[in-house]
């Protein structure tokens, strides 16, 4: 697909990885909207203010494509708030844009069955949270009304931990490892799965760039236990390794399903997104090398 002039709707579009991904394709010339719950200033692009769990949402505009990256986090605690954003809010999306060519839904590994030793996109889901039962939920809903609707759906499951200047990796772990503040819950040696932001900027691009259907997983090639990618950045920071805390009091403060997600153990292999897209940063170690200093 030539993304000059296609008619991009964003949702999520104001966040660590939307803001990005509307911005890159603005700059490519794309016709871009984003819905956002509140008014934006000195944005190049179209706002439309409105909320996903409005289920009279419309929209006068037509779109080609629809990234939907808008969701509560796994830190949300109310099951009834996690359930109107994370899928009533899809329902009322998919309604309100009827007539589009391409739907790709972000979501994460956490809906795969953490029992195989290497995820890949055939693996099994399976959820024990209620983040992630909506997660399943709602994109059981998009391939099946896509597919009666005639729109090509794509799904991209993104790595555990997306890290950049700014989002959750910069105020939840960067900054606190700065002040001394951050905890690892448990003893850290999970594995985890690592991606840059500006990978996934370009990998989502690239979807849409090759006109793919499907489903891919977006993250780096080197997965690793979560106390070593703390380690390698205490080491570059010059300040001291981070503590470690209990799993159960770690869920006392962040909640239990943030924290089972977290610590939970999990392989994933980027080998389909990698016959499309070239990673920038192919390791954490590269990608912090390149976060770091700017911060």
């Amino acid at each position: 697909m030539n993304i000059q002039d296609t008619r991009i709707l964003i949702t999520g579009g104001t966040g660590f990885i939307g803001s990005r991904l509307a911005k890159k394709l603005h700059d490519s010339g794309a016709d871009i909207t984003i819905l956002a719950r509140r008014k934006q200033e000195n944005l190049p692009f179209k706002i439309i203010l409105d909320d996903l769990t409005n289920p009279n949402l419309h929209f006068e505009q037509k779109f080609d494509v629809v990234y939907h990256l808008a969701s509560v986090t796994p830190l949300e605690k109310n099951k009834k708030i996690i359930r109107s954003v994370n899928y009533d809010g899809v329902k009322n999306l998919f309604s309100a844009v009827s007539g589009a060519k391409l739907f790709i839904y972000i979501s994460g590994l956490a809906v795969f069955d953490p029992k195989h030793d290497k995820i890949i996109e055939t693996t099994p889901k399976k959820f024990d949270t209620e983040f992630i039962k909506t997660r399943i939920k709602a994109q059981e809903f998009l391939e099946e009304n896509c597919k009666k609707s005639g729109i090509n759906f794509s799904v991209a499951y993104l790595g555990d931990i997306v890290y950049g200047d700014g989002g959750f990796f910069k105020s939840m772990i960067l900054d606190r490892m700065q002040k001394g503040t951050f905890r690892i819950p448990g003893n850290g040696k999970y594995i985890k799965n690592f991606i840059h932001v500006e990978d996934v900027v370009g990998a989502l691009i690239e979807i849409i760039q090759k006109g793919e259907t499907g489903s891919y997983i977006l993250t780096d090639s080197k997965p690793m236990p979560f106390v070593e990618f703390l380690n390698y950045i205490s080491d570059n920071l010059g300040v001291k390794k981070s503590k470690t805390v209990p799993t159960a009091l770690a869920k006392l403060v962040l909640g239990s399903d943030a924290i089972k997600l977290l610590t939970r153990s999990v392989s994933a292999s980027n080998h389909k997104i990698s016959q499309i897209y070239d990673f920038k940063f192919p390791t954490y170690k590269e990608g912090l090398s390149n976060v770091l200093p700017k911060l």
